[in-house]
C-alpha cells in the first residue's frame, strides 16, 4: 500500500521535449547578446568587475561569517560531534567512504593507498574528505580544533587570506563526511566561504591591517595610512549569489498555500519548525490576515530581490556623474574588444598551442595603447560613441525578447489555471501573449519612469532609487524577515549565514553612517540639527510622540576624551596609533611640553579625572569598537593592561 500511496503522491514530471531544442537555441542567443553588450561597452565590464571598493563592508561580513562558522561547528561538536563525525557514531570510516567518498572509493585502498601520484588530484575533483581515511575521535577533535583556530584567525583578520582558505578546507572535511544533517544554511555556508576566499577582506578591521598601519606610523609616516581598497569582483559575485538564492527561492515557492497566503501559518505549526507551540496565536494571526500578508510579502520580496541591483546601478551612475568620473562609450576600447573577440573566433578550432594567441593580441593592444597613443575620448560624445550606445541598447532589447519567449514557454508548460478561474485565466493562449508582453513592457516602462523622474522630479527619483529600488528597503526588509524567522522557527544556521553576508552591501559612506549612529548620542531638542520644541502645546505633544524617530535621526558627537602626550617623536607616534582604532572620533590629543613619560594618559570629558597606564586602557575599551569584545570582562584585573598592550601603549 505504501508504494502505491507514494506513486500517487509523486508529481508527474512536465515533458518539455517539444521545445527543448528551440529553448536551447534561445539560451545561446541570450548569452551571445549579453556578451555582445559587454563587447560593445567594455568600460561597463571594467567598472563592474575591475574597480576597487571600500574594504570595510566586506570586513564586517568577514567578522560576521567567521563568528557564524565557529558557532555552527561548536554547536555540532557539543551536541552531536562524536555521533556525526567519528567512527564511534553513526558511520564507520569504510561505510562513510563507500556511501559518500566519491572517487576516493575506487582510487584509494586502505592497504595499498593510491596507485598513481596523480590519483590524488583526481580525488580532489570529486567529493572528498580526509575523514574518509581516518575518523577516530581524537583525529576528528583535532580537525575541529584546527577549524576553530583558523576560523578565529579569519574572524580577527590574522593572516586573513591563508586562514580563510584553511577555514573553507577544514569546513569541507567535516561537511563532506556525513551529509545527513545538512540544512540550507550549511549549503549557503560552503558556497559563501568558497567565494570569500577570493575577497581581500583583511584590509580593514583586521590584525593584518592594524599591523600594516602600525608599522607605517612607527616608521615615520606623516599621516595615518588610509585603508587599502580591494577588488570588487569577488564581492559582486557574493552579492549575485545572495540574489540568486533569494530569487530562486521565491520562484520555487509555488502551490496553493503560497497563492492563498497560508504557507507561513502551516510552517509555524509544524513540529520540527516552530520554536514555541503557540497554535492559538498563529490561528488568530491567520484569521486576521497577519500571517497571510507576511507570506505574500515574503514571497514577492524574495522573487523580486534582484531589483536591488537596479538601485545600486543607479546610485553608482549618479555618484560617478556627480564626481565627473563617469565614462561613456569609448570607441577605441570597443574596437579593442572586437579585435579580441575576432582573434578568439579565429583560433576557436585551432590546435591547443595556438589558442593562447588572443592573450598576446590583448597584451599587444594594451602595450601600444599605453606606449604610443594618447588618452582616449571617454566623454561618450560623437557619432561613433552614439552608434555603440544604440547597438548596446539593441542587445539589451534582444535579451528581453528572449526572456519573453521563455515567459511564453513557462506559461505553456507550468501554469495550471484553477478549476473555478475566470474564462480569460483558462485561456492559455491569451496568458502566453500577456506573459510575453509583460516581460517586454515592464522593464521598458520601469526605464521610462526612471528617466522621467530623473529629469523632471529629482526628489521623487531619489526616493525611488534609494528606497523602492535601493538596498535600504531590500536589505533592511531581509534583516527583519530573517530575525522573525529565527525567533519563531527552527531552521538551523540559515538565518545567521544569510545575515552575515549582508554587510557586503555597505559602502564606505554606509559604514561611516553606522558608526556615527552607534558612537554618537541622540541630540536634544534644539541641539545640532534637531528642531527645538514648539511653544504650542498641541504641536509640542505631536513632537513628543515622534521623539523616538528624531532621536534616531539626529545624532551629535559625544564629549571627547583627551589623550595627553609629551613632545618626543616616539611619544607622538605611539599615541597616533590610537587614531587607527578611533572609529567614532572620540579622542582629542593634547601636547604637554613638560611630559617626558610615554605611559598612556587619558583625561575624561568632564576634565576632572585623569587615568594612566592600565586604568586608561580599561577606559578605552568602551570607546573603541575593536575592543568591545573585552567589555564583558572589563572589571577583571589585568584587562586594562591587556587592552593597552593590544593598542601598543606604554603601561
Amino acid at each position: 500500500m505504501s508504494p502505491l500511496l507514494l506513486a500517487l503522491a509523486k508529481k508527474k514530471e512536465v515533458d518539455v521535449s517539444a521545445h527543448i531544442d528551440i529553448a536551447t537555441t534561445y539560451l545561446w542567443v541570450a548569452l551571445a547578446l549579453l556578451i555582445a553588450f559587454f563587447v560593445l561597452r567594455p568600460e561597463l565590464w571594467r567598472r563592474l568587475w575591475f574597480r576597487r571598493i571600500d574594504a570595510r563592508g566586506p570586513a564586517l561580513a568577514r567578522i560576521a561569517l567567521g563568528i557564524t562558522l565557529i558557532w555552527t561547528f561548536l554547536d555540532l561538536l557539543v551536541l552531536q560531534g562524536e555521533w556525526l563525525f567519528t567512527d564511534q557514531g553513526l558511520l564507520l570510516t569504510d561505510m562513510a567512504r563507500k556511501n559518500y567518498g566519491g572517487k576516493l572509493r575506487t582510487l584509494w585502498d586502505p592497504e595499498h593507498g593510491f596507485e598513481h601520484w596523480w590519483d590524488v588530484l583526481l580525488v580532489l575533483t570529486d567529493r572528498w574528505s580526509i575523514l574518509f581515511i581516518r575518523s577516530d575521535p581524537p583525529f576528528v577533535y583535532a580537525m575541529f580544533g584546527l577549524l576553530f583556530m583558523f576560523g578565529l584567525m579569519m574572524t580577527v583578520g590574522l593572516f586573513t587570506r591563508v586562514s580563510t582558505v584553511m577555514s573553507w578546507l577544514l569546513m569541507l572535511q567535516l561537511y563532506n563526511y556525513n551529509p545527513i544533517y545538512y540544512t540550507g544554511g550549511d549549503t549557503v555556508m560552503r558556497v559563501m566561504l568558497f567565494l570569500a576566499m577570493f575577497v581581500d577582506w583583511g584590509q580593514a578591521y583586521s590584525v593584518d591591517a592594524w599591523r600594516r598601519r602600525r608599522r607605517a606610523i612607527l616608521a615615520g609616516a606623516t599621516q595615518v595610512p588610509a585603508l587599502q581598497r580591494i577588488p570588487a569582483w569577488p564581492v559582486h559575485l557574493l552579492m549575485i549569489q545572495l540574489a540568486c538564492i533569494y530569487c530562486a527561492t521565491g520562484l520555487l515557492k509555488s502551490g496553493n498555500t503560497w497563492a492563498n497566503g497560508t504557507a507561513l501559518y502551516y510552517a509555524l505549526n509544524l513540529d520540527h519548525f516552530y520554536r514555541v507551540p503557540a497554535f492559538t496565536l498563529y490561528a488568530w494571526a491567520d484569521q486576521l490576515y497577519i500571517t497571510r500578508v507576511m507570506t505574500v510579502v515574503t514571497h514577492w520580496w524574495e522573487a523580486l530581490f534582484p531589483l536591488v541591483f537596479v538601485g545600486e546601478i543607479l546610485r553608482a551612475v549618479d555618484k560617478d556623474q556627480a564626481a565627473n568620473t563617469w565614462i561613456g562609450p569609448v570607441p577605441r576600447w570597443t574596437f579593442y574588444s572586437l579585435g579580441l573577440v575576432a582573434s578568439i573566433l579565429v583560433v576557436w578550432a585551432a590546435p591547443t598551442w595556438a589558442r593562447t594567441f588572443p592573450l598576446f593580441v590583448l597584451a599587444a593592444m594594451i602595450y601600444v595603447d599605453r606606449r604610443w597613443l594618447r588618452e582616449p575620448d571617454k566623454s561618450g560624445a560623437g557619432a561613433v560613441a552614439w552608434s555603440i550606445r544604440v547597438l548596446s541598447w539593441l542587445c539589451l532589447i534582444g535579451f528581453l525578447v528572449v526572456g519573453a519567449v521563455f515567459a511564453d514557454l513557462g506559461v505553456l508548460y507550468y501554469f495550471k489555471p484553477p478549476k473555478n478561474a475566470p474564462a480569460w485565466v483558462q485561456n492559455k493562449d491569451l496568458l502566453r501573449n500577456l506573459a510575453s508582453a509583460a516581460t517586454l513592457a515592464i522593464p521598458l516602462l520601469l526605464t521610462t519612469v526612471i528617466l522621467i523622474l530623473r529629469t523632471w522630479a529629482p526628489r521623487a527619483y531619489r526616493i525611488v532609487r534609494d528606497w523602492l529600488l535601493g538596498k535600504r528597503f531590500w536589505v533592511t526588509m531581509g534583516l527583519f524577515m530573517h530575525i522573525g524567522i529565527d525567533l519563531t522557527m527552527n531552521v538551523g544556521t540559515f538565518v545567521q549565514v544569510m545575515i552575515s553576508v549582508y554587510p557586503l552591501w555597505l559602502g564606505g559612506e554606509d559604514v561611516d553612517a553606522m558608526w556615527r549612529f552607534l558612537l554618537r548620542r541622540p541630540a536634544k531638542p534644539g541641539e545640532g540639527t534637531r528642531p527645538a520644541l514648539p511653544e504650542a502645546k498641541l504641536r509640542r505633544v505631536g513632537r513628543r510622540l515622534i521623539a523616538p524617530l528624531e532621536r534616531v535621526r539626529h545624532r551629535v558627537p559625544r564629549a571627547p576624551w583627551v589623550v595627553i602626550h609629551g613632545p618626543a617623536e616616539a611619544a607622538v607616534r605611539r599615541v597616533a596609533l590610537l587614531r587607527c582604532w578611533d572609529l567614532g572620533e572620540r579622542l582629542e590629543f593634547e601636547l604637554d611640553p613638560e611630559r617626558t613619560s610615554e605611559v598612556l594618559r587619558l583625561r575624561s570629558p568632564d576634565g576632572q579625572t585623569t587615568f594612566e597606564a592600565a586604568r586608561a586602557g580599561r577606559e578605552l575599551i568602551s570607546l573603541f569598537p575593536g575592543l568591545w569584545w573585552l567589555w564583558p570582562i572589563g572589571m577583571f584585573p589585568g584587562v586594562g593592561r591587556l587592552a593597552a598592550m593590544i593598542l601598543r601603549q606604554r603601561v
